[in-house]
């Protein structure tokens, strides 16, 4: 049965094949040899919706004729991406102009990745065209630590290319010591929600001047990065700011007499 059902696929196939090659070489090919017709220029149709193209061809004396679908990262659904004869040919009125149609963006299902470690989440998201996105840990008392708790979006959901997804892992017991961030060289404005991401808290802001790097930037904290913390520590950080003082220009200097 099995084969039979394929022999009528592979017929078929074959029959919608050879009808196609017949309409492109009766258009192209035995058409112009049999009838003298007038010579019209093929109209830009992509871009356009299907009924837009199909009106600019009737206006042209051409007919449209729709070929492949496709999907496309900025046409939406319905317009043309391409077509054959391309835009300023010559052609004999009543020709077929295939247009291929847009299916617009392709969508990606996100993968299921709860329970397993981050860098299996990051290889199952990079292997479905998708990207990591925002990391935060949280204390549980059943799923082992570095273990993913949850995501956003869903398993199953259907995204756009490159979307990012979001993880929830597991930083162990609540009663156990978490990993501090290493906080150096990003801004202050993203400390605290760095600090959050880790089930920690700011605590002092000292400020040193330093005019070797931007302001605001994190130039030393305690306790130190990679350490191990009770969850809600304060993790002091300092600084940097800008030199207020203005260097005295070598003119104003004051002579002797």
């Amino acid at each position: 049965m099995r084969r039979l059902l394929r022999n009528l696929a592979l017929f078929a196939a074959v029959v919608v094949g050879t009808l196609a090659l017949f309409l492109l070489l009766l258009d192209y090919v035995i058409m112009p040899y049999i009838v003298d017709v007038k010579r019209v220029t093929v109209p830009d149709v992509r871009e356009k919706t299907l009924s837009q193209a199909a009106e600019r061809l009737q206006r042209r004396g051409l007919r449209l004729a729709i070929g492949d679908s496709v999907h496309h990262e900025t046409l939406g659904k319905g317009y043309v991406v391409d077509q054959t004869p391309a835009p300023r040919r010559q052609i004999k009125k009543g020709r077929r102009v295939f247009v291929h149609v847009s299916l617009g963006r392709r969508l990606y299902a996100v993968p299921d990745v709860s329970g397993g470690s981050r860098r299996d989440a990051q290889l199952k998201i990079a292997g479905s065209q998708l990207a990591l996105g925002r990391i935060e840990h949280l204390s549980s008392g059943s799923i082992p630590e570095g273990a993913v708790i949850s995501q956003r979006p869903a398993a199953g959901t259907r995204v756009r290319r490159q979307s990012r997804v979001n993880l929830v892992i597991s930083s162990g017991s609540p009663f156990a010591p978490k990993r501090v961030p290493d906080l150096v060289g990003i801004s202050i404005e993203a400390v605290e929600d760095s600090l959050r991401n880790y089930e920690m808290q700011l605590g002092q802001i000292r400020d040193r001047i330093d005019n070797s790097v931007p302001e605001g930037q994190v130039l030393f904290q305690d306790p130190g990065p990679e350490s191990r913390q009770l969850p809600n520590t304060a993790i002091n950080v300092v600084v940097s700011v800008r030199s207020t003082t203005t260097p005295t220009p070598p003119d104003s200097a004051p002579r002797r007499p």
